[in-house]
This record gives C-alpha cells, sequence and structure tokens, in this order.
C-alpha cells in the first residue's frame, strides 16, 4: 500500500505506478541511446560511457523511490529522501498553499507549501511522486485552512498570489540559464587567457 497508518502516525510512500513509468522510461531512454551511439559516426567508446551514467541515474532513481517517505506524526511533519530528512514541528503548521506547478519541460507536479501562523513557509511537500488521492489524505489529516490557485501555473504566476514561496532560480529557469551559460563562457575565456599567458 502507498499509505499507512502506523499507531497514528501517517505515512505516504510514493506511488508504484508513477515509479515504474519512470523506470521504463529511463530503460528505454537509455538503450535507444546508446543503440544510437552505436549504429552512428559517434566513437564507439561513448556507448559505455553514456549507458555508465544513466545507470548511476537509474540507480538513484530508484533509491529515491523505494527511500522517500512522508511522514505525519501527532508531532512532527517529516520528508526523507535519498539523501536527506527534513522534520518539522507540526504544532508550527497554521495553513497550507497546495498548486500544480508547471515547469519547464516537465510534467505537472502536485506541491504543498506549508506555512506557519505568520505566513512563512515552513516546510515544501513535492506531491508529483504521489497519488493525488494521497496527497488529498496529507491534506485532511494536517487540519489546517488549504488555498491555492485551482488551475495549473508556473512558479512566476504562484509568486504573484503567494510571494515568497518559490526561489528566484525557479520563478526565472530561462534567465538563470542563461546566467549559467554567461558565467561558463566568461570561465572558459578567463581559462583560455590565462593558459596562453602561461604558455608565452
Amino acid at each position: 500500500m502507498r499509505v499507512r497508518d502506523i499507531q497514528g502516525d501517517l505515512v505516504l510512500r510514493p506511488d508504484a505506478r508513477k515509479g515504474a513509468a519512470f523506470l521504463i522510461a529511463a530503460l528505454v531512454a537509455t538503450v535507444a541511446i546508446v543503440a544510437a551511439i552505436l549504429v552512428g559516426d559517434a566513437p564507439t567508446v561513448f556507448a559505455p560511457i553514456v549507458g555508465a551514467v544513466f545507470a548511476v541515474l537509474i540507480a538513484l532513481g530508484s533509491c529515491a523511490f523505494f527511500r522517500a517517505r512522508i511522514v505525519l506524526t501527532a508531532h512532527e511533519i517529516v520528508l526523507r529522501g535519498i539523501f536527506f530528512q527534513r522534520r518539522r514541528s507540526r504544532s508550527r503548521a497554521a495553513e497550507v498553499v497546495r498548486a500544480t506547478l508547471v515547469a519547464p519541460r516537465a510534467s505537472p507536479g502536485d506541491t504543498l507549501f506549508v506555512l506557519d501562523a505568520q505566513r512563512n513557509l515552513l516546510i515544501r511537500v513535492p506531491g508529483s511522486g504521489y497519488a493525488r488521492e494521497d496527497i488529498d489524505r496529507l491534506v485532511s489529516a494536517l487540519g489546517v485552512p488549504c488555498s491555492g490557485p485551482d488551475h495549473p501555473v508556473d512558479a512566476n504566476e504562484l509568486a504573484k498570489t503567494y510571494p515568497g514561496l518559490v526561489p528566484w532560480v525557479e520563478r526565472y529557469p530561462y534567465r538563470f540559464a542563461f546566467a549559467l551559460a554567461v558565467a561558463g563562457v566568461v570561465v572558459a575565456a578567463v581559462v583560455t587567457l590565462v593558459l596562453v599567458s602561461i604558455s608565452e
């Protein structure tokens, strides 16, 4: 089962259907890319390298699926991932903002923003890997007022109604990508100049 009650605790696990879909898509993509390298003009040495990279990503995704949990106890809200665990006092939760966030080149994802009494972000609960009915149950179990847009929105649109919930990077992904590209070019130019000056 995805959801279990253990001595009053609510434990949410990722949706097995979504986990299986991720695994199948990743495996198909890996096989297709490696096959394209082998039959194409690219050096065949890249095939095992690409295969190894994708294998690591698949392994990390699988570990995240099996380890991830959202746990609601009488005293805490706990998020557990593959490399982290976040704990917040449940008594500080005063409000929930629920939004279906749309990101570039990604499927819309259900997200909960749990706020304190001053409407500051207490904890962000990513729900995209969980069944929608499980997130419904979590919202109900929290027992605090819930609001949010009734249609999918991007981070910038959400920030207009609920300022401070999403970071600048998420609100302006293309600007961030452009800034990274510019920084990469600058670093490459500096390194090139340094190497040229040393060689001279």
